[in-house]
Protein backbone atom coordinates (compact mmCIF):
# COMPACT_ATOMS: atom_id res chain seq x y z
CA UNK A 1 0.00 0.00 0.00
CA UNK A 2 0.81 3.66 -0.75
CA UNK A 3 2.34 5.26 2.71
CA UNK A 4 -0.51 8.09 2.22
CA UNK A 5 -3.18 5.08 2.90
CA UNK A 6 -1.20 3.40 5.46
CA UNK A 7 -1.36 6.50 7.81
CA UNK A 8 -4.93 6.78 6.81
CA UNK A 9 -5.56 3.31 8.16
CA UNK A 10 -3.39 3.96 11.05
CA UNK A 11 -5.31 7.27 11.99
CA UNK A 12 -8.73 5.13 11.69
CA UNK A 13 -8.05 2.41 13.80
CA UNK A 14 -7.87 4.91 16.98
CA UNK A 15 -11.25 5.31 18.49
CA UNK A 16 -13.25 3.14 16.24
CA UNK A 17 -16.59 1.57 17.58
CA UNK A 18 -18.51 -0.89 15.98
CA UNK A 19 -20.85 -0.23 13.20
CA UNK A 20 -24.86 -0.89 13.27
CA UNK A 21 -25.96 -4.06 11.90
CA UNK A 22 -27.33 -2.15 8.34
CA UNK A 23 -23.89 -0.84 7.69
CA UNK A 24 -21.78 -4.29 6.66
CA UNK A 25 -20.56 -6.05 3.72
CA UNK A 26 -21.81 -9.16 2.02
CA UNK A 27 -20.22 -11.36 -1.11
CA UNK A 28 -23.09 -12.49 -4.46
CA UNK A 29 -22.57 -16.50 -4.84
CA UNK A 30 -20.24 -17.33 -7.64
CA UNK A 31 -19.42 -20.41 -9.61
CA UNK A 32 -16.38 -21.14 -11.67
CA UNK A 33 -14.77 -24.28 -13.28
CA UNK A 34 -11.45 -25.22 -12.37
CA UNK A 35 -8.50 -23.53 -14.35
CA UNK A 36 -11.11 -20.79 -15.28
CA UNK A 37 -11.36 -17.85 -13.62
CA UNK A 38 -14.55 -15.72 -12.63
CA UNK A 39 -15.48 -12.68 -10.59
CA UNK A 40 -16.76 -12.02 -7.14
CA UNK A 41 -18.46 -9.09 -5.89
CA UNK A 42 -18.22 -7.29 -2.59
CA UNK A 43 -21.39 -5.76 -1.70
CA UNK A 44 -21.99 -2.84 0.79
CA UNK A 45 -25.03 -2.12 2.82
CA UNK A 46 -24.77 1.60 4.30
CA UNK A 47 -28.59 2.43 4.97
CA UNK A 48 -27.61 3.88 8.51
CA UNK A 49 -24.74 6.32 7.77
CA UNK A 50 -23.72 8.14 5.05
CA UNK A 51 -19.81 6.81 4.44
CA UNK A 52 -16.65 7.47 2.78
CA UNK A 53 -13.97 5.21 3.81
CA UNK A 54 -13.77 1.23 3.72
CA UNK A 55 -10.57 -1.43 4.36
CA UNK A 56 -11.59 -4.57 4.53
CA UNK A 57 -9.37 -7.73 4.56
CA UNK A 58 -10.32 -10.97 2.15
CA UNK A 59 -9.93 -14.71 2.57
CA UNK A 60 -9.89 -16.85 -0.19
CA UNK A 61 -10.63 -20.86 0.29
CA UNK A 62 -8.71 -23.28 -0.42
CA UNK A 63 -7.96 -23.94 -4.59
CA UNK A 64 -8.78 -20.14 -5.60
CA UNK A 65 -6.29 -17.42 -6.14
CA UNK A 66 -6.89 -13.77 -6.70
CA UNK A 67 -5.65 -12.51 -10.59
CA UNK A 68 -3.40 -9.82 -10.67
CA UNK A 69 -2.71 -6.82 -12.77
CA UNK A 70 1.02 -6.37 -14.12
CA UNK A 71 2.42 -4.55 -10.85
CA UNK A 72 1.02 -7.83 -9.01
CA UNK A 73 -1.93 -6.26 -7.28
CA UNK A 74 -5.42 -7.77 -7.30
CA UNK A 75 -7.34 -6.67 -9.88
CA UNK A 76 -10.13 -5.10 -8.99
CA UNK A 77 -12.97 -3.26 -10.78
CA UNK A 78 -15.00 -0.19 -8.56
CA UNK A 79 -18.74 0.15 -9.68
CA UNK A 80 -18.18 3.87 -10.26
CA UNK A 81 -22.39 4.16 -9.81
CA UNK A 82 -21.65 3.96 -6.53
CA UNK A 83 -17.75 5.28 -5.78
CA UNK A 84 -17.90 8.09 -8.73
CA UNK A 85 -15.12 10.07 -7.48
CA UNK A 86 -12.97 6.86 -5.02
CA UNK A 87 -10.10 4.80 -5.86
CA UNK A 88 -9.21 1.56 -4.77
CA UNK A 89 -5.90 0.53 -3.19
CA UNK A 90 -4.97 -2.93 -2.99
CA UNK A 91 -2.13 -5.79 -2.12
CA UNK A 92 -1.89 -9.42 -1.61
CA UNK A 93 -0.65 -10.50 2.13
CA UNK A 94 2.13 -12.99 2.96
CA UNK A 95 -0.79 -15.14 3.81
CA UNK A 96 -2.71 -15.28 0.25
CA UNK A 97 -5.34 -12.97 1.72
CA UNK A 98 -6.52 -9.91 -0.27
CA UNK A 99 -6.08 -6.41 1.61
CA UNK A 100 -8.03 -3.59 -0.29
CA UNK A 101 -8.92 0.29 0.41
CA UNK A 102 -11.13 2.16 -1.04
CA UNK A 103 -11.29 6.02 0.06
CA UNK A 104 -12.00 9.50 -1.79
CA UNK A 105 -9.50 12.17 -1.34
CA UNK A 106 -12.47 14.64 -1.22
CA UNK A 107 -14.52 12.72 1.47
CA UNK A 108 -17.31 11.89 -1.15
CA UNK A 109 -19.75 9.85 -0.28
CA UNK A 110 -20.03 6.26 -1.08
CA UNK A 111 -23.32 6.10 -3.37
CA UNK A 112 -26.62 4.55 -2.46
CA UNK A 113 -27.73 2.83 0.72
CA UNK A 114 -27.36 -0.77 -0.96
CA UNK A 115 -25.68 -3.33 -3.44
CA UNK A 116 -22.38 -3.87 -5.07
CA UNK A 117 -19.46 -2.07 -4.70
CA UNK A 118 -16.64 -4.08 -6.42
CA UNK A 119 -15.71 -7.03 -7.97
CA UNK A 120 -12.44 -8.92 -7.86
CA UNK A 121 -11.34 -11.74 -9.94
CA UNK A 122 -10.44 -15.60 -9.04
CA UNK A 123 -9.11 -18.60 -10.67
CA UNK A 124 -9.84 -22.05 -9.63
CA UNK A 125 -6.89 -24.66 -9.56
CA UNK A 126 -7.27 -27.45 -11.58
CA UNK A 127 -7.08 -29.33 -9.25
CA UNK A 128 -9.17 -27.42 -6.74
CA UNK A 129 -11.54 -29.28 -4.80
CA UNK A 130 -14.82 -29.41 -5.96
CA UNK A 131 -18.01 -28.17 -4.34
CA UNK A 132 -19.06 -25.30 -2.25
CA UNK A 133 -16.36 -23.44 -0.56
CA UNK A 134 -16.42 -19.91 1.16
CA UNK A 135 -15.05 -16.44 0.79
CA UNK A 136 -15.09 -14.28 3.77
CA UNK A 137 -13.74 -10.96 4.89
CA UNK A 138 -11.14 -11.36 8.02
CA UNK A 139 -11.71 -10.06 11.34
CA UNK A 140 -12.95 -6.54 11.73
CA UNK A 141 -13.42 -4.28 8.63
CA UNK A 142 -13.22 -0.67 8.93
CA UNK A 143 -16.23 2.20 7.70
CA UNK A 144 -15.68 5.75 8.00
CA UNK A 145 -18.24 8.23 7.80
CA UNK A 146 -18.60 11.77 6.40
CA UNK A 147 -17.71 13.07 10.06
CA UNK A 148 -14.50 11.07 10.02
CA UNK A 149 -15.92 8.95 12.83
CA UNK A 150 -14.52 5.50 12.67
CA UNK A 151 -16.59 2.18 12.65
CA UNK A 152 -15.97 -1.66 12.66
CA UNK A 153 -17.75 -4.54 11.33
CA UNK A 154 -17.48 -8.49 11.83
CA UNK A 155 -16.74 -10.86 9.24
CA UNK A 156 -19.08 -11.69 6.19
CA UNK A 157 -18.93 -15.03 3.98
CA UNK A 158 -20.09 -15.63 0.03
CA UNK A 159 -20.46 -18.94 -1.47
CA UNK A 160 -18.47 -20.39 -4.58
CA UNK A 161 -19.22 -23.42 -6.08
CA UNK A 162 -16.16 -25.21 -7.76
CA UNK A 163 -17.43 -27.65 -10.46
CA UNK A 164 -16.56 -29.60 -13.63
CA UNK A 165 -20.50 -29.19 -14.65
CA UNK A 166 -20.78 -26.35 -16.76
CA UNK A 167 -24.66 -27.11 -16.99
CA UNK A 168 -24.72 -26.11 -12.98
CA UNK A 169 -22.97 -22.65 -14.38
CA UNK A 170 -25.67 -22.45 -16.23
CA UNK A 171 -28.03 -22.53 -13.95
CA UNK A 172 -26.37 -20.48 -11.33
CA UNK A 173 -26.46 -18.13 -14.00
CA UNK A 174 -30.01 -18.11 -14.77
CA UNK A 175 -30.82 -17.96 -11.21
CA UNK A 176 -29.17 -14.69 -11.13
CA UNK A 177 -30.70 -13.81 -13.94
CA UNK A 178 -33.93 -14.82 -12.10
CA UNK A 179 -33.39 -12.80 -8.71
CA UNK A 180 -32.03 -9.73 -9.95
CA UNK A 181 -35.31 -10.06 -12.49
CA UNK A 182 -37.44 -9.70 -9.37
CA UNK A 183 -35.60 -7.75 -7.84
CA UNK A 184 -35.97 -5.29 -10.66
CA UNK A 185 -38.62 -2.18 -10.67
CA UNK A 186 -40.13 -0.87 -13.96
CA UNK A 187 -42.55 1.65 -14.97
CA UNK A 188 -45.48 1.30 -16.43
CA UNK A 189 -43.89 2.02 -19.75
CA UNK A 190 -41.75 -1.05 -18.82
CA UNK A 191 -38.66 0.90 -18.28
CA UNK A 192 -36.12 -0.37 -15.69
CA UNK A 193 -36.46 2.37 -12.90
CA UNK A 194 -32.48 1.96 -11.30
CA UNK A 195 -33.54 1.91 -7.01
CA UNK A 196 -30.96 2.61 -5.00
CA UNK A 197 -28.14 4.89 -6.51
CA UNK A 198 -29.47 7.81 -5.20
CA UNK A 199 -28.56 9.17 -1.96
CA UNK A 200 -32.12 8.38 -0.67
CA UNK A 201 -32.68 4.84 -2.67
CA UNK A 202 -36.39 5.74 -3.32
CA UNK A 203 -38.95 5.16 -5.73
CA UNK A 204 -40.27 8.01 -7.54
CA UNK A 205 -43.74 9.60 -7.62
CA UNK A 206 -46.62 7.63 -8.61
CA UNK A 207 -47.07 4.00 -9.99
CA UNK A 208 -44.63 1.27 -10.75
CA UNK A 209 -44.38 -2.65 -11.01
CA UNK A 210 -42.64 -4.56 -9.08
CA UNK A 211 -42.54 -9.14 -8.95
CA UNK A 212 -45.94 -8.26 -11.02
CA UNK A 213 -47.41 -5.99 -8.46
CA UNK A 214 -48.09 -2.33 -8.71
CA UNK A 215 -46.48 -0.13 -5.85
CA UNK A 216 -47.07 3.18 -5.03
CA UNK A 217 -44.25 5.75 -4.49
CA UNK A 218 -44.72 8.72 -2.76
Amino acid sequence: MKKRDILLLAALVWGTTRAEDNNTFYFTDAAVVPGETTSIELCMRNEATDLTCLEAEIQLPAGLSVVCDEAGSPAVTLYRNRSAKHEVTTNVLDNGNIKLLVSSIEGSLIEGDDGPLLSFCVQAEANAPRGECTVETVGESLLVDSEATAFYCVGVTGSVLITDDATSLDKVKSEELRVKSEDATYDLAGRKIAIGTSSKGKLPRGISIKDGKKIMGK
